[in-house]
């Protein structure tokens, strides 16, 4: 409440100069201020300049009164007179930026037709025994599907691919790159027609041992293929090497890293398998493999492996931002920006497992979506479920999808988007599934639709499989 001297006259307060410069001001901006609001409505000019002259000797008295007659007089006098210099340099700004936006004419989003709702530096908090709300939503909703049948020669035979590890494709615009066998790397057209392979494996100081893991750059033509071979020869103790498009060795440095991950133009992200209690993840030059950034992400649990004892998941996947670093070793899901190398938290998952075998895993993210899964060892007891989870950035809500029999191989085709970490690729939306011949016609058209039924139709079972490409995007909202 304001106090009842307020509006009391001031006892040091003497008319002078000042008080004059006052109502000068006064009468000034309030007569521009009338003139102007009349001045937008069709009002006669003759009857705008009386009105203008009347309000403005009625309204400024008024407020000249109310000034003078407070002990606050000397502040409100300062504050009149640097709100009408003020104003003017306000107007003056503005039509100088007005004048640089016309120049510019670069079109600015408005914030409601931004498409990108990201939840800043807050973790998603995930709890596995937490009742989510069920949602059936297809994959056929969230993505455009693309059936490929590779082209097959005596030179494209493929053998194993479609392991484990995840991250084994890469596509662009015009090709699709792959691993096989952790041997060999192809090169194949969007429509699957065979380009090139290369392997140079061999112990020579060109070749490596085995591909652990491998990142193609087609935009700087080169291929990272990371060996971590820690045999009985010091010399092959784990290198990175760096091969054009078609084979051809262009150089190496050590690294002992189980994975690696294009992070930008210049940087690779490694993963280190065998570094229990130390740094997990550091972040290397490209041209020499020289270290730029250690990340200080620990944990010393042993690792599992698979049935067939390789490890089972892989721990790197590229996000619209940077990369996801999960593991069953950690309870957080992180996530390294391209840009700056800055590392925040993106899933804490809270639940209480009963082993330690298993923690909630990323697989894709869209500018509205992140999905992912409990990723668990299969071989480890006791038995965890698993589920598959999507979460809304907008609605910052996370929905566990409906569940669907055991039958993995089936399930991407039957219209569920279960992604798991072996359907991921190198692109941060596109999810590839390898449908093998054979196995489309075992299933008698029983999964999937008729455009792939059709394909395999046309081949035979010792073909080359056909890729099940699914591209990502966002929907208006998750079905509940």
């Amino acid at each position: 409440m304001l106090k009842a001297d307020i509006l009391q006259p001031s006892a040091s307060f003497q008319p002078s100069f000042s008080a004059l410069i006052l109502q000068m001001y006064i009468h000034k901006n309030v007569f521009l201020l009338i003139f102007n609001e009349l001045q937008k409505s069709n009002v006669h000019p003759i009857s705008m300049v009386i009105t203008t002259i009347t309000l403005n000797f009625a309204v400024s008295n008024i407020l000249i009164l109310i000034i003078m007659k407070t002990k606050f007089y000397p502040i409100l006098l300062c504050a009149a007179l640097c709100a009408c210099g003020g104003g003017n340099a306000k107007q003056q700004a503005s039509a100088t930026d007005e004048k640089v936006t016309e120049e510019k004419t670069v079109p600015q989003p408005t914030p409601e037709k931004e498409d990108i709702w990201y939840d800043g530096e807050i973790p998603i908090i995930f709890d596995a025994y937490k009742d989510y709300p069920i949602t059936d939503i297809k994959l056929s909703e969230l993505a455009d599907a693309e059936y490929i049948a590779l082209e097959t020669t005596d030179e494209s035979v493929l053998r194993l691919i479609g392991t484990c590890k995840g991250n084994e494709y890469l596509l662009t615009d015009d090709h699709i790159y792959l691993e096989d066998r952790q041997e060999e790397i192809y090169t194949f057209t969007r429509e699957g027609k065979f380009v090139s392979k290369f392997n140079r494996r061999g112990g020579g100081p060109e070749e490596y041992r085995w591909i652990s893991s491998f990142a193609a750059d087609p935009k700087h033509n080169e291929i990272f293929v990371q060996d971590c071979f820690s045999g009985a020869a010091p010399e092959k103790s784990g290198k990175t090497y760096v091969y054009d498009m078609e084979g051809n060795y262009k150089r190496h440095f050590p690294n002992r890293a189980k994975e690696i991950v294009i992070l930008n133009d210049s940087l690779l992200l490694n993963y280190f398998q065998y570094n229990p209690g130390g740094p997990r993840y550091s972040v290397v030059r490209k041209s020499d493999g020289s270290e730029v950034k250690k990340l200080p992400i620990r944990f010393p649990t042993k690792l599992p492996k698979d049935s067939h004892g390789r490890m089972s998941y892989g721990s790197l996947i590229t996000s619209p931002q940077g990369a996801f670093m999960s593991n069953l070793g950690n309870d957080t899901v992180f996530e390294i920006k391209r840009d700056d190398l800055s590392v925040r938290p993106r899933i804490i998952d809270k639940s209480d497992y009963p082993t330690t075998f298993a923690q909630a895993h990323p697989t894709l993210e869209t500018s509205r979506y992140l999905i992912f899964y409990i990723l668990r060892s299969h071989n480890y007891k006791p038995h965890v479920d698993q589920h598959f989870y999507i979460y809304d950035k907008k609605e910052r809500q996370i929905y566990q999808m409906k569940d669907y029999d055991d039958n993995g191989y089936w399930v991407l085709m039957d219209d569920y988007p279960h992604v798991t970490n072996w359907n991921k690729t190198q692109n941060t939306n596109i999810a590839v599934r390898t449908r093998f011949i054979y196995a489309v016609l075992q299933g008698g058209g029983k999964h999937g639709d008729k455009a792939i039924n059709d394909l395999a139709n046309s081949l035979s079972e010792d073909d080359n499989p056909i890729l099940q490409v699914m591209i990502f995007h966002d929907v208006e909202s998750v079905k509940r």
